[in-house]
């Protein structure tokens, strides 16, 4: 589900270099901090219904200069896990996510990296892709480790 918003949001951005992209006399920074804390019912890697308690801390950097367009992504978080079944008992986490997107004319670099311990469980995923100037895609790098449940 993660990786599906992810690469919605790719997408999207994609959408709108053109039109970002053609601004460009002037360097356009943006910079945005998120802090929340919120707390949602869902089902947890193994697939066990619980309640989330979740503290995030989220940074964005973006950058246009009209030669080239820079996303930059950052999060982090924490979450207690209380499972709907009292004997599995309660769990603490912690994750730390970095997206980069850059294009220019030579093409675009996407490159994400997450990695996470829920409870006992090790969450590792990197992605890495290029796009030359004609779109032909080239995978660098993907990699997923993810814990026995």
């Amino acid at each position: 589900m993660r990786l599906a918003v992810l690469l919605l949001g790719t997408v999207a951005l994609l959408a709108f270099l053109p039109a970002t992209s053609a601004l460009a006399t002037t360097d356009q920074f943006r910079d945005s901090d998120h802090h929340e804390v919120f707390t949602e019912h869902d089902f947890n890697i193994c697939g066990n219904p619980g309640t989330f308690t979740f503290d995030v801390t989220s940074h964005l950097h973006t950058i246009d200069n009209g030669i080239a367009f820079v996303f930059d992504f950052h999060e982090s978080y924490t979450y207690t896990l209380v499972f709907d079944d009292a004997a599995l008992g309660t769990w603490t986490a912690h994750a730390a996510e970095n997206t980069q997107f850059v294009v220019n004319r030579s093409g675009t670099i996407f490159q994400n990296v997450f990695n996470s311990r829920e409870g006992p469980i090790q969450i590792i995923q990197h992605r890495q892709f290029h796009t030359d100037a004609d779109g032909n895609a080239t995978v660098v790098r993907t990699f997923e480790k993810i814990g026995d449940c």
